[in-house]
């Protein structure tokens, strides 16, 4: 198992092929890999294509791509992201005024003479570094044993240090202990041997730690196995991964490694991490094991095998075919596919670092806020964050996350709302809660769904929850709860390409998720019945959750014999509502452990043929997503 989970990639690395690589690998060749292979369909023009350029633009897919040898060795360094150079041991960005050190790498001349992160270089063997840019970053690198003395300003004073040029290991996974009790992963890559690094540093650390942050901000994947293995780490044996292939079988793997923290993690994560650090941050999520801040993940839940000469000798020689190969999916059966990860607290990424600092800085007997994420472990506030970070996190917490505020820094703890807590402390608020549903049945869904940006008001503030809902502000609803829009062309004749909603019906049809009325229309300003709303939520439940999606294929196959309740509840639909109707109604329910009953109290509760209102929408989807684990 191990030699084919290695091979699968599951990162958002690509390399840009500006034209036909020169290659011994024929279009014939490759499509007999590909028919083979690739989880997606072939589509018939595909077998047309003249050349290999030809034949990857009409599939479509930018991860599926022939590599010389040269881009195959350059796409491993990419996994990889370890670096072996020849320099001083800084990272480095362009000023104004010089080059600002942003970090000193360990075994580096530079850490030895006592340079530090913050300095500013003004000058490379005395030429001024005004106006910094890549010619000045020349001056630095030479060949290794040779000396190079940079004038750095500090606290206003410059001084000069000689350093020497050596080779510097730069690993993809870094790890140290801050102030606080806070021990900080740096990950920029799952990498062939990020999982050995992360284990050990959690070892070294993980006495003198009270709370681990990870930081994936950035990191766009590598190697399943690695991710595997770091998810077993911080949770003991399990399985935690599922792939879908092209037959629609599916196979989870486990890890059996121990555990080697049970510290409370905060997981760091924005729009560029993709494919396995979504992995990673899913089973965190799912398992309870922590919570995550940051933005919402780049949305890559499918991953590709890579055939070269170890694996296919006859067609290769040094060169390789990565190919898209699976769906995965992390602990619950939930893909990250389109969707990504949507984090505890979701913040702009300019807050991200300040928030999380926010969480692992407070004591009970000195905070005056206590929150308690994502149902388990209660953090409390450091009291000396500033008012901006303070105001950013209060905005970011849904109505069903419990806050508390102690008027007595830290005795007494009494339950709040956000906008209570911003009042108490006397700091601005930007409610992201909705202004008209405080008397609406679904208000804390609808706040919540308005708190993690998947709805869309009808007005600044306003959501109107007791409007029906048309066709098309369905599919703008589900195109923003799924992080996706389409640019390709117009499905339907009465859709115009500049309609406001045009991107969503179009990206909902290609999903499959929602049908035409006939004749090449969809009908846009039509209004939505129950049975047709929960007709597309179940197939957005099947999308996103693979039990449930074998949960409707049993229920449509006819030779399943239905429990009695089910039929009678079932019957007042009609046969193509039937497989979804029962995933919400009882499949969400089991998938959620009793936590996933629909908006409806009982099927009796829903007349098929009545117009759905978008309160009942907004809950509907919240539903799902909470059940599923998806949303707090």
């Amino acid at each position: 198992m191990k030699k084919y989970i290695t091979r699968l990639v599951a990162a958002f690395l690509a390399l840009t092929l500006l034209a036909a690589p020169a290659s011994a690998l024929s279009v014939g060749d490759a499509l007999d890999l590909l028919e083979d292979n690739y989880y997606f369909d072939i589509p018939d023009e595909a077998y047309q294509a003249q050349t290999l350029e030809e034949l990857f633009q009409l599939l479509g897919d930018p991860y599926t791509q022939y590599m010389t040898e040269e881009q195959y060795a350059a796409f491993l360094d990419l996994v990889e992201d370890t670096v072996d150079m020849v320099g001083v041991g800084v990272e480095i960005s362009y000023a104004q005024d010089g080059i600002l050190i942003k970090k000193v790498l360990s075994g580096g001349s530079a850490k030895e003479e006592g340079l530090q992160a913050g300095d500013l270089i003004v000058a490379i063997d005395g030429v001024s570094c005004a106006s910094a840019g890549e010619e000045h970053r020349q001056l630095m690198l030479g060949e290794a044993g040779t000396k190079v003395t940079v004038t750095v300003l500090r606290d206003g004073r410059t001084k000069d240090y000689t350093l020497t040029r050596r080779g510097v290991y730069i690993p993809n996974t870094e790890i140290s202990l801050l102030e606080g009790g806070v021990g900080y992963v740096d990950c920029s890559s799952f990498g062939l041997d990020t999982d050995e690094l992360f284990a050990a540093g959690l070892k070294q650390y993980d006495s003198q730690v009270d709370c681990w942050v990870i930081d994936l901000r950035d990191n766009a994947g590598g190697y399943v196995e690695s991710a595997l293995e770091m998810a077993a780490a911080v949770n003991g044996p399990g399985r935690y991964i599922y792939f879908e292939d092209q037959t629609g079988q599916m196979a989870g793997y486990a890890c059996y490694s121990t555990a080697v923290t049970r510290n409370p993690l905060i997981l760091l994560v924005n729009s560029e991490s993709a494919s396995a650090s979504e992995l990673l941050a899913a089973t965190v999520r799912d398992t309870g094991r922590g919570i995550i801040i940051g933005s919402r993940t780049f949305g890559k839940g499918i991953a590709q095998t890579v055939l070269d000469e170890t694996t296919d000798p006859d067609y290769f020689d040094g060169d390789c075919l990565k190919i898209t190969t699976a769906r995965f999916y992390a602990a619950r059966g939930t893909t990250t596919d389109k969707i990504g990860v949507i984090p505890t607290l979701l913040v702009d990424d300019g807050y991200t670092e300040a928030v999380a600092a926010a969480l692992c800085g407070g004591e009970p007997g000195t905070a005056r806020l206590c929150l308690i994420p994502g149902g388990g472990e209660p953090f409390y506030l450091d009291p000396e964050t500033p008012d901006d970070v303070l105001s950013v996190l209060l905005e970011a917490i849904p109505p069903q996350m419990p806050l508390f505020y102690s008027a007595n820094d830290g005795d007494n703890f009494d339950p709040c709302t956000p906008a209570q807590a911003a009042d108490k402390l006397g700091l601005s608020f930007d409610s992201r809660w909705f202004t008209d549903t405080a008397d609406s049945p679904y208000s804390s869904t609808i706040d919540a769904m308005g708190t993690y940006r998947l709805l869309n008001g009808t007005a600044p503030g306003l959501f109107s929850p007791e409007e029906q809902l048309t066709r098309a502000h369905l599919c703008v609803m589900l195109a923003r709860v799924l992080n996706v829009t389409s640019m390709g062309s117009n499905r339907f004749s009465d859709v115009s390409a500049g309609a406001w909603y045009a991107g969503g019906v179009n990206a909902m049809a290609e999903l499959g998720l929602v049908d035409g009325v006939g004749n090449g229309r969809f009908n846009p300003d039509g209004t939505l019945t129950q049975e047709e709303f929960l007709t597309i939520l179940g197939r957005l439940a099947r999308y996103l959750n693979f039990a449930l999606d074998r949960y409707g294929e049993a229920v449509d196959d006819p030779d399943t014999t239905l429990p009695l309740d089910m039929q009678l509840g079932l019957s007042p639909f009609a046969d193509w509502a039937r497989s979804s109707v029962a995933v919400l109604a009882w499949g969400l329910e089991d998938a959620a452990e009793g936590h996933g009953t629909m908006l409806y109290t009982s099927l009796r509760n829903i007349t098929p043929s009545a117009p759905i209102l978008r309160e009942e929408a907004a809950a509907g989807m919240y539903r799902v997503l909470a059940g599923l684990d998806l949303i707090p």
